[in-house]
């Protein structure tokens, strides 16, 4: 039973080689899990993080708001990091953190002023990989002879 015992551990001595190859190759699978995981989970919330933090510095004065605990107001006051909203028929006032602010609805008035701003800033306008598409589109109904 010994003799048995001591031919396997000898085996597995002949078949472990030094080098850290088996190392890098164990640690592969593990390495490409996590940056998996930081492509499809970490990088879409920094993206929407930056997105919400976009929207909350562009408030303004007559926007309405969503509150993270469902409250739904108009924007009255806008002070360093605090924003006043007045709610309901009686327009009850309520001031919160800009951070507990969860959508901003943005006002006709208020989108053409931040389109101003923007033509007078030179900043390009966003357009995503597929508007180029949905223009085309547009352009093959319009030039599509009508019955």
């Amino acid at each position: 039973m010994l003799q048995n015992f001591t031919i396997l551990l000898e085996a597995n001595v002949d078949q472990a080689k030094p080098g850290g190859g088996n190392l890098l190759m164990s640690l592969l699978p593990m390495i490409l899990i996590f940056g998996l995981m930081y492509l499809l989970m970490v990088r879409p919330q920094k993206r929407e993080e930056k997105k919400m933090r976009e929207q909350i510095n562009a408030m303004r004065v007559g926007d309405s708001v969503v509150t993270i605990g469902g409250v739904v107001g108009k924007i009255m006051n806008l002070s360093d990091d605090e924003v006043t909203i007045a709610t309901s028929v009686a327009n009850t006032m309520m001031t919160f953190k800009k951070q507990a602010i969860s959508t901003v609805i943005q006002s006709e008035e208020n989108k053409k002023l931040a389109e101003k701003e923007r033509e007078l800033s030179g900043e390009p306008e966003k357009k995503s990989f597929f508007d180029r598409f949905k223009k085309d589109k547009d352009d093959s109904t319009s030039n599509s002879p009508e019955k």
